[in-house]
């Protein structure tokens, strides 16, 4: 039996009823690594395991932080040790489509130290003097090793903040890393382009059934800063935009399934480009027979 494995791939790919079914197989507790998964506040629109699932199979880590409280991958891993810790010796399945997430447990992190409060606050300014396009300009003038990809304000108010803290870019922290669980069996999902993007039109149509416009709503209605990542998420700025009265839900609806196809294109590219080492499943139906294969396949591999 092995005690840790990862399931990762694209939103709307199956991964939580996959999960399940190898949980239920084999004992093993599912771990959550999607970084809008963690927040309580969207259980719908960030396709959060519904209660029947979490009943199925035991589930930890969704749902754990208030909007408010922005999530980053240093705490998502120090809760993952722990919860591997406290579960051991029973296998754990991590499940998630933040590939981020994932590297960092994998490789571990490198140990930036935290820029204070004062520096922090002086990021956001330099973010709202210059707009989005300028700061990341800077970002990328103070530290070139800065990624192509790295385009969230987030990630660049830290880099900055970072840099500013510590005289040292973050590319240079980041080339430092201790503290990783790998090796560890990685599955990384990529089924056909076609099925995919069905399946994501289908679900959002799905979601505004169980109510998604409602529990933006409530989302919006705590006032919450536009730049935190809860605000963000795929499907919320569609929908503020129909209770906003800027655009119909037919028109947003089209956008949100836009938008979440291109975030399904880049999760697959970020698992074709940085997970070199999980046992990768490509290219394959989204049928019941072979998921089933699927899953033997996994099964195979952690017991």
């Amino acid at each position: 039996m092995t005690a840790l494995s990862a399931i990762y791939g694209p939103t709307a790919s199956g991964k939580t009823a996959l999960a399940i079914e190898l949980a239920q197989a084999t004992g093993a507790a599912i771990l959550n690594a999607d970084s809008m998964q963690v927040y309580a506040d969207l259980r719908i629109v960030t396709a959060r395991p519904s209660e029947a699932e979490e009943a199925a199979a035991e589930h930890r880590l969704y749902g754990i932080r208030s909007g408010r409280d922005p999530f980053s991958v240093a705490r998502w891993v120090a809760l993952v040790k722990a919860e591997i810790a406290a579960l051991a010796p029973r296998p754990v399945i991590l499940v998630g489509g933040t590939g981020l997430y994932l590297k960092a447990l994998y490789e571990g992190l490198s140990e930036i130290p935290e820029p204070e409060t004062a520096v922090r606050n002086a990021a956001q300014a330099r973010l709202d003097a210059l707009g989005l396009a300028g700061f990341r300009a800077e970002v990328v003038a103070r530290d070139p090793g800065t990624p192509d990809s790295v385009i969230d304000p987030q990630r660049l108010l830290r880099s900055w903040a970072v840099q500013e803290a510590t005289g040292r870019a973050l590319s240079a922290w980041q080339g430092e890393r201790v503290g990783g669980l790998g090796p560890f069996p990685v599955f990384d999902l990529a089924p056909d382009r076609d099925d995919l993007r069905a399946r994501i039109n289908q679900r959002f149509g799905m979601m505004l059934e169980a109510g998604a416009l409602a529990e933006v709503a409530v989302l919006a209605a705590q006032g919450l800063p536009l730049h935190l990542p809860i605000m963000r998420a795929v499907g919320v700025p569609e929908l503020l935009s129909v209770l906003n009265g800027e655009r119909d839900q037919a028109e947003a609806t089209e956008r949100a399934c836009a938008a979440s196809r291109q975030y399904a294109k880049r999760q697959l590219t970020w698992g074709r480009n940085q997970l070199n080492h999980a046992i990768k499943f490509q290219n394959y139906p989204m049928k019941t027979s072979f998921i089933e294969n699927i899953k033997a396949d996994i099964l195979s591999v952690i017991g």
